[in-house]
């Protein structure tokens, strides 16, 4: 039977519960500033205030104390305490001020706070200070803490016997950390310190017990985390101080029948005046909410969980986006999580940092950007409530990155796009975009459902300036016409694959299968067959492959470190002629593939399917041991070292399928059919987390494919073919008849993402892209640029200048090759186009190539394609010899003189091609 069923930790992350009244073209990030008020509260509310505007009267003087004790008792019950000792205030501010402006002290007395403290908790404890000639100590506390213990260690430090009190927060605002509470009281209190704990966060995000902890005073709002509506809070006061405290609003007590009966505090706190009670008597409406807006029975426990998850999840994508590590354990946040920035470019403007301005009035996204501890130093802080889902924080941090890109680098006005590159926005309620229309995401028209019409045999139309999102929705619209089986008239592959002997198969299952079956030189290493028969032995390839996949990836380095031996590649010299072709090594090494009559690459996919789909629920660990058995087999050197390094890929699947699980569980599938879509969305979810994936420019649909299209700085591009001087000068020539001085369009180069497997100098973990087709079109634009600012020098003198260039420029020997035999070849048989170039660059002519740095690229999977050697058997392979993804790794560096001769290499290519301009 297969498994349909999704992991509870994530089950509840991809989906909103409850109704809100948020706008729908909002997306609301920042339920920790404010909080958010459920629909069914705000009902609550008004039916109360009509309650009491039918006769106000009679309300508060009848009605108002047994209403407000009612509210009061279920608070209480909520926070685990007596009704006696806890005061309803306004907010947790008010009642931050009740206890430290009833404060006493001498002379010289310290309070102790942490850096992480409200500021208007600093504010009214300078007051204090100030007035009584106390000094207030501040505990630096870093947001990045190794755990608890490191948090209680610097704040005992700087405990001296001057302490008399302590403000602490249980989860700071400014960083989401949630604070050992419980044990810096008890440590504080053995030092006769009492505590005031700002629990202002933590009424809701934590299944608080506030007895347990014990502080001598605790406080905190309800309107954010228990989702009551603004102007309730509260304060308990340990009994033992209670004569300590002093209101602020001296009033007449409600309590005037059976005085006794109440205690000094509720006496002292009982009336503040006359204002509407109607948002502190919706208390039981908001803790019946929390108990119930989470489906199954599982309580306030289950939001909470629920919230933690999604935080968790929500910090570990938008820290994968920008590259920075996780400031802290996740055990160590609750609901919120605080992430560091680069440093501030300006300062703020109406209360805002730019950032934090561009991402609201130009992406409608509400989240906090502040500078902490100190401008220029800034965080983002992301808070998780039931209606934010996994979607919308994958959303934002695409269109974060996107926007820090954009602040530190800056386009030239004439290159800004036309319209804001945003992320496509989800309702906050449905999961639909609110932005992209399907018919501008694929071409298809939407229905009156939430999903889209699929009509397979309409094409698909272009997508310019695509949001990061798009090609998300693209992959479910597969997925989802995969599954209801309309793929056959109008298939589409995710990138152009090695040829039509692919693409005629629907699934990517059988695609797969064909490729490890039909091309020999993609079976097992011959050093990796004996782990993999047995592997093949055991009841579940899935929950068994943690045990043999590091072997096999030490084995793939291995293997890698023993072709790149073979083929003895020289290293590059301080200083390298320009005339060395022949020094480049251009030998093709494969290695020896298991030869077995079952074909362990075949079996081995073959059961991986199988397993997954059949034994046992879609659990994470399961996830990703499936991606990485499919990554091995596409690439079984170098592909454990991607998949290790391919951020957000098993999240990817998550939510896809978590998305379209119902439907297809709807669907009956049987075996095959959830085989295929399991392959389909590793296929799917391996290119969507590509890097290079996450910024695309273009998306361009030609017969069964679909082109993304995205800017690659030319520095950043490896080479592993030198180019054909004499096509290079066609190209010339031809950019020369259409108009140098117009903008220059050309082919985008076909690249993949690599991770190089073995040589000196680099960091084997970091993803190169690698040049799969367009060596003749980088050349290109690389000689123009040079010509642009140097001119045509004599080929007798120009050697120096091209190496210094090439160097200067971030580009490596196979460059400088390549420009130096192209000079040559136009000195030699094309002085008219010297002339002419020489006369273009004095008319300033070439100016659109003189600051060019990006080009547009086609980005493929290079372990999909079937790449072919040309060599002949003197050089090291058979012509026609099939190589492994391996090569290209090896090839793609200039640390080592290793480089194929052009046209020596033959790919599988695109149907067709969309020209895009160069960049600046």
């Amino acid at each position: 039977m297969v498994s349909t069923q999704w992991y509870d930790s994530t089950d509840g992350l991809v989906e909103s519960f409850g109704k809100w009244r948020l706008r729908q073209d909002v997306l609301y990030l920042d339920n920790g500033a404010f909080g958010a008020c459920p629909a069914e509260v705000m009902e609550s509310q008004e039916v109360i205030r009509q309650k009491i505007e039918e006769n106000p009267h009679d309300f508060f003087e009848r009605n108002y104390v047994p209403a407000w004790e009612a509210s009061r008792n279920a608070l209480a019950r909520f926070l685990r305490v007596e009704p006696a000792n806890l005061v309803i205030v306004p907010g947790a501010t008010h009642g931050l001020n009740i206890v430290i402006q009833s404060l006493r002290l001498k002379a010289g007395d310290e309070i102790l706070t942490t850096n992480h403290a409200y500021s208007s908790v600093i504010l009214a404890l300078d007051c204090v200070t100030e007035r009584d000639g106390a000094r207030l100590v501040t505990v630096d506390i870093p947001l990045h803490v190794t755990g608890p213990g490191d948090v209680l260690g610097r704040i005992l430090a700087r405990v001296t016997p001057k302490t008399r009190f302590a403000v602490v927060d249980h989860i700071p605002s400014r960083s989401g950390l949630v604070f050992p509470i419980k044990e810096i009281v008890r440590q504080l209190a053995a030092l006769d310190i009492d505590t005031l704990v700002d629990g202002a966060h933590a009424a809701g995000m934590l299944d608080l017990d506030v007895t347990d902890i014990n502080a001598a005073y605790y406080v905190a709002n309800c309107h954010k985390w228990m989702c009551a509506p603004r102007g309730v809070g509260f304060l308990h006061v340990r009994p033992d101080r209670a004569h300590h405290i002093k209101p602020l609003v001296v009033a007449c007590s409600p309590y005037v029948v059976h005085k006794t009966r109440y205690s000094r505090l509720e006496h002292s706190f009982g009336w503040l005046g006359t204002s509407c009670p109607s948002a502190v008597l919706t208390l039981p409406a908001c803790i019946g909410f929390l108990n119930t807006v989470i489906p199954g029975g599982g309580g306030l426990g289950a939001l909470v969980a629920r919230n933690h998850n999604l935080a968790v999840a929500a910090r570990r994508i938008v820290c994968a986006a920008l590259g920075i590590p996780r400031p802290c354990p996740d055990s160590m946040i609750g609901a919120m999580a605080t992430i560091p920035l680069p440093d501030s470019l300006g300062p703020e403007q109406e209360g805002m940092l730019p950032v934090q301005q561009i991402l609201w009035k130009e992406h409608k996204i509400v989240v906090p950007v502040y500078s902490w501890p100190a401008h220029p130093k800034r965080v983002v802080r992301l808070s998780a409530q039931a209606y934010n889902s996994l979607e919308q924080y994958m959303a934002f941090a695409d269109c974060l990155r996107s926007v820090l890109y954009e602040e530190q680098n800056p386009l030239p006005r004439s290159l800004e796009p036309k319209r804001p590159l945003r992320p496509c926005r989800q309702s906050a309620q449905r999961g639909e975009l609110a932005e992209c229309t399907s018919s501008a995401v694929c071409g298809h028209q939407k229905n009156g459902s939430d999903h889209v019409t699929d009509h397979a045999e309409t094409p698909h139309q272009d997508i310019h300036d695509p949001d990061p999102q798009t090609l998300f929705w693209l992959a479910k619209a597969r997925l989802r016409r995969m599954a209801a089986g309309r793929f056959a008239t109008y298939p589409v592959a995710p990138y152009p694959t090695a040829g039509d002997g692919l693409v005629q198969f629907a699934a990517a299952s059988r695609a797969m299968a064909f490729m490890l079956s039909r091309v020999d030189r993609r079976r097992l290493p011959q050093i990796m067959a004996a782990p993999v028969s047995e592997l093949l032995e055991a009841e579940d390839v899935i929950q068994s492959w943690t045990h043999v996949a590091s072997a096999l990836k030490r084995e793939g380095q291995m293997l890698g470190r023993s072709i790149v031996a073979e083929m003895a590649a020289p290293r590059t010299p301080a200083t390298l002629s320009s005339d060395i072709q022949d020094a480049f090594v251009s030998r093709v090494v494969p290695y020896e593939t298991e030869r077995l009559e079952e074909n362990l690459s075949l079996t081995f996919w073959r059961r991986a399917l199988a397993d997954f789909t059949t034994r046992g629920r879609w659990l994470p660990e399961r996830i990703a041991s499936f991606l990485q058995i499919h990554a091995f087999l596409k690439d079984p050197v170098g592909g454990l070292l991607g998949a290790d390094s391919a951020a957000g890929q098993a999240e990817v699947f998550a939510i896809l399928f978590a998305s379209l699980q119902p439907e297809m569980a709807a669907m009956a599938l049987g075996s095959a059919g959830w085989e295929d879509m399991a392959a389909q969305l590793a296929l799917e979810s391996s290119f969507i987390s590509q890097p290079l994936v996450r910024h695309p420019s273009y998306v361009h649909f030609t017969g069964d494919q679909q082109l993304v299209y995205a800017y690659v700085d030319m520095r950043e591009l490896a080479r592993s073919e030198f180019a054909c001087p004499r096509i290079v000068v066609g190209m010339i020539e031809n950019m020369m008849a259409s108009g140098m001085e117009d903008e220059c369009t050309i082919a985008p180069i076909a690249v993949a993402q690599g991770y190089p497997v073995c040589f000196s100098g680099r960091d084997d973990s970091r993803p190169i892209v690698i040049i799969i087709d367009g060596n003749n079109r980088i050349t290109t634009i690389t000689f123009l640029r040079f010509v642009s600012r140097h001119g045509i020098p004599d080929p007798a003198e120009a050697e120096e200048a091209l190496r210094a260039y090439c160097r200067d420029h971030g580009l490596g020997p196979i460059q400088s090759v390549d420009l130096m035999a192209v000079l040559r070849l136009l000195w030699k048989d094309r002085k008219d186009m010297v002339d002419r170039l020489i006369q273009a660059a004095s008319q300033k002519k070439l100016a659109p190539f003189t600051e060019v740095r990006q080009v547009p690229v086609l980005v493929t999977e290079e372990s999909t394609f079937v790449t072919e050697s040309r060599m002949h058997a003197k050089g090291g392979g058979k012509e026609g010899d099939v190589l492994q993804p391996l090569h290209q790794s090896i090839f793609a560096t200039d640390e080592m003189l290793v480089a194929l001769p052009s046209k020596m290499q033959s790919h599988g290519r695109a149907k067709g091609f969309k020209a895009l301009p160069i960049r600046h």
